[in-house]
């Protein structure tokens, strides 16, 4: 065989190989939030860097699009969608591509949350918390919320607990623990005086502690000397263990909502109204210094990814099948 045929059959076997081969989803090359926003006078999913520069729109769908969250790897983001007449949960590439529904069969589900390994979900249907996988083939009931959809799962980073909202009647709202394995649940806070209402938990990424929103409601006069409620909303921090409740973000001035930590651990995203928007401000947990991140049309849900919190590890789809049984030998 001359060289001149041989470089020519090598190269026509790179080409058809590398054309049969499988394009997989690619995770950002550098930490990214992603987020919702309606700047563009539609309510889709954009990312934007942890500064709050570069902002992209993904979605670009004439639907609604909300409550992005990423997946472990960075490859992936879940996201809920009205596309198709109804509230789903959709399925986009890191880049806003490939997008697909999921679990077709179950309508009406909320607040999904990833297991560390990235093979199932927490979401909230009908006053009941499920763990499902992505593909819809295991779906499975593992604790009642006690009201609607109210139950805002978030999983542990080690994945063997998933913190959620239970609403117990005529008492309030408690923050709970429930063992993936055993199903056994922990009140880790129940009700307290001013505080009856609680959302959003969110596991810092050492699994110490938990963010979340306690909301207080306090009597007030209204313009006709009417009882009324006013309804304040915070962020709070309390450990892994039920100790050390503390506030996170001062009660004075709007309400902040829906806590997100880095991944560093070192700071949580959080949103909060600005002169009639809403917008995502970022805040550093030791010196509680904010940070302005957006600034136009309403912005809200954000979750943070770096690839530099990853561990180091092969990803097995990356390796050619021969060569990744030459790589294990």
């Amino acid at each position: 065989m001359s060289i001149r045929f041989f470089v020519l059959f090598c190269c026509i076997g790179f080409l058809f190989f590398n054309s049969a081969a499988p394009i997989w989803a690619k995770a950002p090359s550098t930490a990214k939030i992603v987020f919702t926003s309606n700047r563009d006078g539609n309510w889709d999913i954009w990312t934007m860097n942890p500064d709050g520069s570069d902002p992209v729109n993904l979605t670009r769908d004439a639907a609604s699009d909300f409550k992005p969250t990423w997946s472990p790897t960075g490859e992936q983001i879940l996201f809920v969608s009205f596309r198709k007449g109804g509230e789903s949960l959709y399925l986009m590439d890191a880049d806003g591509g490939n997008i697909q529904r999921v679990l077709d069969n179950w309508h009406s589900r909320s607040s999904a949350t990833w297991s560390p390994d990235g093979k199932r979900i927490a979401s909230v249907s009908d006053a009941m918390l499920y763990i499902a996988t992505i593909d819809g083939k295991s779906i499975e009931p593992v604790a009642q919320t006690g009201f609607g959809s109210v139950g805002y799962p978030a999983w542990s980073p080690d994945g063997k607990e998933i913190a959620f909202i239970y609403y117990k009647p005529k008492q309030g709202y408690e923050l709970r623990l429930l063992n993936v394995e055993t199903l056994k649940q922990t009140v880790l806070l129940g009700e307290v005086n001013k505080y009856p209402h609680k959302s959003h938990p969110a596991w810092s990424p050492d699994g110490a502690q938990i963010a979340f929103v306690l909301h207080k409601f306090r009597a007030i006069l209204n313009a006709a000397d009417a009882a009324a409620w006013q309804d304040e909303e915070t962020i709070y921090l309390i450990n892994r263990d039920g100790s050390q409740l503390r506030k996170l973000v001062s009660e004075k001035g709007p309400d902040a909502l829906r806590p997100t930590w880095s991944p560093q651990g070192d700071e949580i995203i959080y949103q909060q109204k600005v002169g009639g928007s809403t917008q995502l401000f970022k805040i550093d947990v030791g010196s509680r210094v904010k940070t302005k991140l957006t600034h136009k049309g309403n912005n809200s849900a954000a979750d943070w990814f770096d690839p530099a919190s990853l561990t180091v590890q092969p990803q097995p789809h990356l390796l050619t099948m021969l060569w990744g049984k030459l790589k294990q030998k």
